[in-house]
């Protein structure tokens, strides 16, 4: 029988791995509007890309609003997330997964992407409050 904590920690887990989802389903459509609405406006931190730091949610949004413009298509495949709970309202997720883009200017990439997010739970349900990530491009195929 699992004990109260144990159940807890279930349900975090699985909140906050259906919200990654959710997120992934955005970044996957382009949808900016839906995109942001998962970085938390009261608590964000910080943002870390590809070794870009970003301290203000508005400099955030800008910069992956520049990014999708750029973009015909993106495909993010999950292929590995794990959610660690670190108390009631926070935790920490790592991801690791595939994505296959396609810019605008004809150019073909995939790549191995991963994340590191930590989520806070307020009144707007679980919101990023810092995210890290990091990708490296697959050689292209001949």
């Amino acid at each position: 029988m699992k004990s109260s904590a144990d159940l807890d920690k279930t349900g975090i887990v699985k909140e906050v791995t259906d919200r990654f989802t959710q997120l992934v389903a955005a970044i996957n459509q382009k949808d900016i509007a839906a995109w942001e609405k998962y970085y938390s406006k009261n608590e964000f931190v910080s943002a870390v890309a590809g070794g870009v730091f970003f301290a203000t949610r508005s400099d955030w949004v800008q910069a992956i609003t520049s990014n999708f413009s750029m973009r015909d298509s993106q495909q993010l495949k999950v292929r590995e997330v794990k959610v660690f709970p670190l108390a009631p309202d926070t935790a920490l997720l790592t991801s690791q997964n595939r994505v296959d883009m396609q810019l605008k200017n004809g150019q073909a990439t995939i790549s191995t992407h991963v994340y590191t997010m930590i989520w806070k739970k307020g009144k707007s349900g679980w919101q990023i409050i810092h995210s890290h990530e990091s990708w490296v491009n697959e050689p292209a195929r001949k």
